[in-house]
């Protein structure tokens, strides 16, 4: 299973992954993970994007620590 580091840019609620895409939290939407499958009202849902292209997707938030997270693997 893949795990990606968020690190904070200057936005509210938008971080840089360590993959080169950029993630933003989203909440209150059920649908599944594009990684694993998992239904996201289970988990922390986000959606990743790479900028200037069409290349998005929903990941849970089992693929994501943010860098700043002392908790670990979410």
């Amino acid at each position: 299973m893949d795990v990606v580091t968020l690190t904070e840019t200057g936005e509210r609620d938008f971080f840089e992954g360590s993959d080169g895409a950029y993630y933003t939290p989203v909440r209150g939407v059920e649908a599944r993970c594009r990684w694993c499958r998992v239904w996201g009202h289970q988990g922390d849902l986000y959606y990743r994007q790479f900028l200037y292209t069409r290349r998005a997707k929903l990941v849970c938030g089992r693929h994501v620590q943010r860098e700043d997270d002392w908790r670990g693997p979410a």
